[in-house]
């Protein structure tokens, strides 16, 4: 399973948000989202594949259960306004609706806000033992991660 969240504000005028990765309905318009009728605000990436997650076995061999956030971006214009911790709040529905039992995600360090917004939403860090063959992002050389997961509670709305 695979999804990718997007954020749209629907105006610059107002702070109204519309979260989902189908069909949506604004205002009188209903269908898929015109970017030409609003701004994308944030997105958010979230998987079942678990590229990013140790396993004893051969590559194909999947790991069940855990839901994987790969990519969070808020447009800079509209951070600090709670878009991310909606989107993260969504994912977690979305994983729980896939029959996830946690989530995982790896954060840069040096990125405090992220960090803080990961751990006021429940995730912990969790201590990769020294030399483990655990697979990380790609990105640029240099950067290092906190790997950091969260159980999933189940929801308890009927």
């Amino acid at each position: 399973m695979r999804t990718c969240l997007v954020a749209v504000t629907d105006s610059p005028f107002n702070d109204k948000l519309y979260i989902g990765c189908e069909d949506f309905k604004l205002g009188g318009f209903e269908g898929k989202f015109s970017i030409n009728r609003g701004s994308v605000a944030g997105i958010l990436t979230v998987d079942t594949v678990a590229d990013f997650l140790p396993r004893k076995g051969p590559l194909r061999q999947r790991r069940t259960g855990i839901a994987y956030i790969s990519n969070v971006a808020v447009r800079e214009a509209d951070r600090q306004k709670g878009i991310a911790k909606m989107l993260v709040a969504k994912s977690e529905a979305r994983a729980r609706s896939w029959g996830c039992r946690s989530m995982a995600l790896h954060c840069d360090i040096n990125n405090l806000a992220a960090m803080r917004l990961y751990k006021g939403q429940g995730f912990k860090c969790i201590k990769v033992p020294e030399n483990a063959k655990w697979p990380e992002p790609k990105t640029s050389p240099g950067i290092q991660f906190n790997f950091m997961m969260k159980l999933l509670v189940p929801d308890a709305t009927p």
